[in-house]
């Protein structure tokens, strides 16, 4: 019986240091990759920028990369490709007659495998106002009017006077006993 749990032990402690050792996550280097543009919400007619990035994340693997890797990019029907790390390039933003949501595909492949990224753009129709950095459909809060801006003052130097006279009466109390 001891023969065979120092057997048993010998063969798990074994299998333990063959897959401790062994480099399973650098046989299968990761292609990894991203995506910019320059805008998600542009009105029609507009140019839209694309830049996408591909990287290893094995080391030898990177040394064959560069010029292995090839890009396809798609927006509304419209592709382009090309090589290399990093690859940019430019889309019209297409006519819209109400806001209408695209999206932008990016898709490299290299000696690490295939990425892809993709991100949605808004187009909106000419004549349209956006607000900055976001959507279509976020709300017009604007700017505070002047009369609610006189209102805050006056509340907040009443509300100051109120608070002084109150100390005064407080304090002349003390000294009256």
């Amino acid at each position: 019986m001891k023969k065979l749990i120092v057997i048993g032990a010998t063969a798990l402690t074994t299998l333990f240091m063959v897959l401790g050792f062994s480099p399973s996550a650098f046989a299968y280097p990761e292609g990894v990759c991203d995506l910019e543009v320059s805008a998600q919400v542009v009105n029609s007619g507009d140019t839209i920028t694309a830049t996408c990035h591909y990287s290893v994340v094995d080391n030898s693997a990177r040394k064959q990369a560069g010029e292995d890797i090839h890009w396809v990019m798609t927006f509304n029907g419209q592709t382009r490709t090309g090589t290399g790390e990093t690859f940019t390039a430019t889309f019209k933003a297409p006519e819209v007659d109400t806001p209408t949501t695209f999206k932008l595909t990016s898709t490299g492949t290299g000696p690490a495998g295939t990425c892809s990224r993709s991100v949605n753009v808004t187009v909106l129709p000419n004549g349209t106002v956006s607000p900055p950095g976001g959507g279509p459909h976020l709300p017009d809060t604007g700017g505070p009017r002047l009369f609610l801006l006189l209102a805050g003052f006056a509340l907040v130097v009443g509300g100051a006077v109120a608070i002084r006279v109150s100390r005064r009466e407080q304090h002349t109390g003390r000294h009256a006993h």
